[in-house]
């Protein structure tokens, strides 16, 4: 494959795998029942859906399976890459925490002092 064309495919795998996440998102809903954002969640993924398909079917270079398999591995990459930015904020915070609370004690032990 040229590198045009490796370049071209990741480009189309990765615009297809934010499809594909917001697809699988959205069929994972915790939506309640009787809520009116249905309608638009309906949509949300039929649009998805159809642009999957659209992008899966204008790649000629290797079967829709191997790009549907490409693809899922992208999404796998992505939720990695969130995983570990929201446990660097998670911890982050942590430490600010505790770096604030910690300061506010020794202020509070200078000045009962």
């Amino acid at each position: 494959m040229s590198y045009v064309t490796e370049v071209f495919m990741n480009r189309q795998i990765a615009q297809a795998a934010v499809s594909l996440d917001i697809v699988q998102a959205a069929q994972n809903h915790k939506l309640p029942a009787d809520s009116k954002k249905h309608a638009i969640l309906a949509r949300v993924l039929k649009e998805h859906a159809d642009r999957f398909q659209q992008l899966a079917a204008q790649q000629t270079v290797m079967s829709p399976d191997e790009f549907f398999k490409r693809a899922i591995e992208r999404v796998r990459e992505i939720r990695a890459e969130a995983a570990i930015l929201a446990t660097q904020r998670r911890e982050k915070r942590e430490r600010d925490e505790a770096e604030r609370a910690h300061i506010l004690n020794m202020m509070g032990a200078t000045a009962a002092a």
